[in-house]
C-alpha cells in the first residue's frame, strides 16, 4: 500500500513538472501588427521603396509576452515602368508583446546575431523546438512567404 502511494506521488510530481507552457492565442488583427511592426521597425528601405514582410509564427510564450516567429522581409521600388527588389533579410526573430491592453501591441524586436554567434544565440532565445527549427527552416517554406510578398506586390505595385 505504501508503495502504490509513493508511486501515486512521484507520478503527479513528474506531470506537474511537465506542465505545458501558455501559448498566446494571435487573432487576425494582432497578424496585422505583427506585419506593421516588422515593416516599419524592423528594416528600412534602402532603394526609397516599400517594406514587405510575411511570417511564420514558430511558437509563442504567454507568460514571456513572446512571439518567436521566422519572417521573410523585402522591399520593393519602382523603376520607371518596372517593379525591383531593393533589400532585404530571411530572419528569424523573437517579439516582444505586449497583452496588457485590448489588442497585442509589438514593443521590440530581438535578432540572432551573424556568423559563429547565431546558433547559439537562437538557443538562448527560442523555445527548444521552435529554436530547433529555426536552425534548420526549410527553403520550401521560405518559397511559401516569397510568394506571399510576391502576391502582394502584384497587387499594389
Amino acid at each position: 500500500m505504501m508503495r502504490s502511494f509513493f508511486l501515486v506521488i512521484v507520478v503527479v510530481l513528474l506531470l506537474a513538472g511537465c506542465s505545458i507552457p501558455a501559448s498566446i492565442a494571435l487573432t487576425e488583427e494582432d497578424g496585422h501588427e505583427i506585419e506593421r511592426y516588422i515593416r516599419q521597425e524592423v528594416m528600412s528601405p534602402n532603394f526609397g521603396g516599400e517594406v514587405f514582410s510575411a511570417h511564420e509564427i514558430l511558437a509563442t510564450s504567454k507568460d514571456k509576452g513572446e512571439i518567436y516567429l521566422w519572417a521573410l522581409i523585402e522591399e520593393y521600388y519602382k523603376d520607371g515602368a518596372a517593379v525591383e527588389q531593393g533589400s532585404g533579410m530571411s530572419v528569424p526573430m523573437v517579439l516582444k508583446v505586449d497583452q496588457s491592453g485590448d489588442s497585442l501591441k509589438v514593443v521590440s524586436h530581438t535578432l540572432p546575431r551573424d556568423g559563429s554567434l547565431y546558433a547559439d544565440d537562437i538557443k538562448d532565445m527560442f523555445p527548444y523546438f521552435a529554436g530547433q527549427k529555426a536552425l534548420d527552416y526549410p527553403s520550401n517554406h521560405i518559397k511559401k512567404l516569397i510568394k506571399e510578398i510576391e502576391a502582394e506586390v502584384a497587387e499594389k505595385m
